[in-house]
């Protein structure tokens, strides 16, 4: 059931996606604004963000109407957020809310949601002081500390605890994570990343990516902001081979919660072992070069912004864009074209192998797990068994080459 909500969006100066952004995050936490409370400020109230007559404003419509919560689209600080909700007597929810409620209600594995409950824990932290109004300061000074100031301590020191508790827990995912991304480059697989603002359309891509595959295993699809939180690999075949994993990734977002960001990056941290980034825009939106901005500005804060890119012109069916069309590393698609797709991984096909080696190899029977291996990620072109070694020839990846370069008889192509 939708929680009915007041909106709040007052800033300095217009801003139309910022504003069309945060409807959107609010709809994506099921709740529904009844009214919606513009204001444009000359400059920001530190006690309560709004002015007077706005608050008033918003009092009036709450004695008439069964409202949740008041929503505002920008941050507010712990003074703000304690001043108002002592005005209007309601729960207060600024943008940071929202997106960790979304966040919250997104996140499936166990890192997920321990990075959630961490943001959401220093999130709380600053706003404990006036949290204890029902517990006034009653006296005493130097060790005689009242009530309340006893209560805010064990709290604060209760949410130091827990976030303490949630970082050792994420060190210990992240070993492992290590781990599982070592033996993944052991396979000599290439990696591609599929990067973008939020809701451009990269799960729908991943997935017709899997069909058009073979494959039954697909991720979370949904018309939504954060659909997807947690990155998801696939292993995707194609002939000749040339097989490469896939990773759909977390959407990109503006003025991302600063609590958020150490718990973002690291959900992110597997674009920077890419071979290959694929940014996915949104064709349809009117914001795409903001979009696109967000995209740069976080590639390089993960320092991956020296990765090849494939730029996606995703949901061209919804515009007057020609598609499938590719004009130098930019294609313009639609996710369910079999036609866009299959441009595509003809695309990622090319950028992925247009560096491969033709090479002439000669592996002992005692070896024959690297033969098995080379003949399952590269184009064979010649098998012949003698009595005690293989010959093959092939065209294999520079990273295959690299790795058994001491078994080639002969460079036949570079």
């Amino acid at each position: 059931m939708n929680e009915k909500i007041i909106c709040v969006i007052a800033s300095e100066y217009s801003d139309p996606q910022h504003e069309e952004e945060f409807l959107e995050l609010v709809k994506a936490c099921d709740m529904c604004p009844t009214h919606i409370i513009t204001q444009h400020v000359k400059q920001i109230s530190y006690k309560t963000y709004i002015g007077s007559g706005k608050c008033q404003e918003i009092q009036d419509i709450l004695q008439d109407e069964s409202i949740s919560y008041v929503v505002f689209a920008h941050a507010l600080t712990p003074l703000q957020i304690k001043n108002l909700q002592e005005i209007l007597q309601i729960p207060i929810l600024d943008r940071n809310d929202i997106i960790l409620r979304i966040f919250d209600r997104h996140a499936t594995s166990k890192a997920a949601r321990l990075q959630i409950k961490t943001a959401r824990l220093q999130n709380e932290l600053p706003r404990l002081i006036g949290s204890q109004t029902q517990l006034s300061r009653q006296g005493g000074s130097g060790f005689n500390k009242g009530a309340g100031e006893q209560q805010l301590e064990l709290d604060r020191r209760t949410i130091r605890h827990q976030i303490q508790e949630a970082k050792k827990e994420l060190k210990k995912l992240k070993a492992q994570r290590m781990t599982q991304r070592k033996a993944r480059t052991q396979s000599l697989l290439p990696v591609v990343s599929l990067i973008g603002y939020t809701n451009a359309g990269k799960s729908t891509l991943m997935n017709r990516i899997l069909q058009a595959s073979g494959q039954e295993k697909e991720v979370l699809e949904k018309d939504q902001l954060f659909a997807t939180l947690d990155t998801s690999i696939r292993h995707i075949q194609r002939g000749n081979g040339h097989s490469f994993l896939l990773s759909d990734t977390v959407g990109f977002i503006s003025d991302l919660p600063h609590t958020l960001i150490e718990a973002f990056h690291s959900t992110l941290e597997e674009i920077c072992y890419a071979d290959l980034l694929i940014q996915v825009i949104d064709a349809s939106s009117p914001y795409t070069k903001q979009q696109i901005d967000v995209t740069m500005q976080t590639l390089k804060e993960l320092n991956a912004a020296h990765i090849p890119m494939l730029i996606i012109f995703n949901k061209c069916d919804k515009t007057e864009y020609t598609y499938p069309l590719k004009q130098d590393d930019h294609l313009f698609i639609c996710a369910n074209d079999t036609l866009s797709i299959n441009m595509l991984l003809e695309e990622i096909t090319k950028q992925l192998f247009q560096h491969d080696v033709q090479v002439q190899m000669q592996i002992p029977y005692t070896q024959y797990n690297i033969c098995s291996h080379i003949m399952h990620h590269a184009q064979i072109l010649l098998y012949e068994e003698h009595e005690e070694f293989v010959i093959l020839e092939a065209f294999i990846s520079k990273r295959l080459y690299q790795t058994y370069q001491s078994y080639v008889t002969k460079i036949i192509n570079v």
